[in-house]
């Protein structure tokens, strides 16, 4: 077993676990099972915020309108959700539309799982690990995002994004990664850190 595969196995390994005593939820340790449903909290706030959001814009102005929530309102409104609640929470994903949506190693490994798992149609509910950070525990918690029907007007197949939010999205990101995707495909995820020792 080379050491790709040996790493693989003992992430599957670790979210088949995790994912199995969190359907059960029976946390052992207190201070863990407080922070998960924490973590959990703040993630499905952030994603029901932005959706909310996103239908007032749509409403208000179509598609074009609503592109506007996700390159300007968004990020701004993740960063004030996340100072409000006092944890770091923010949105990843590896095909990023805006840079500051980049994972880092943490995310990006738990992505990978996120999407193994989903391409072998075992689609997790949400991920988290107990990790040290400069000395100090902290939960590290993710929760996947899947594409929707609505998310393909602006992340879809080319012949089903509009013209005049292709024109938006090529003014405003020239390095696009956010398109291609099919309903159910994974997106990215919300990620929330949550100190076990304050």
């Amino acid at each position: 077993m080379n050491g790709a595969t040996r790493s693989w196995t003992m992430v599957a390994a670790a979210a088949l676990a995790l994912a199995l005593a969190a359907a059960a939820e029976k946390i052992p340790d207190p201070k863990v099972a407080k922070a998960v449903a924490e973590a959990r909290q703040v993630a499905g706030g952030l994603a029901g915020h932005l959706k909310e959001l996103l239908g007032k814009e749509l409403a208000a102005g179509g598609f074009e309108r609503a592109v506007a929530v996700c390159s300007e309102k968004a990020l701004a409104e993740t960063k004030a959700y996340s100072e409000r609640r006092g944890r770091y929470v923010r949105r990843v994903t590896t095909r990023t539309r805006n840079p500051a949506n980049k994972p880092d190693e943490f995310e990006l490994r738990v992505l990978g799982v996120f999407e193994r798992m989903r391409r072998a149609g075992a689609v997790m509910k949400d991920y988290y690990e107990v990790v040290e950070t400069d000395g100090r525990k902290e939960l590290r918690y993710l929760k996947p995002l899947l594409v929707q029907g609505l998310c393909l007007t602006c992340h879809g197949p080319e012949d089903k994004i509009p013209n005049g939010v292709k024109k938006i999205l090529a003014e405003r990101y020239p390095d696009d990664r956010a398109t291609g995707y099919r309903a159910g495909e994974l997106r990215g995820a919300i990620s929330v850190r949550v100190p076990l020792e304050e």
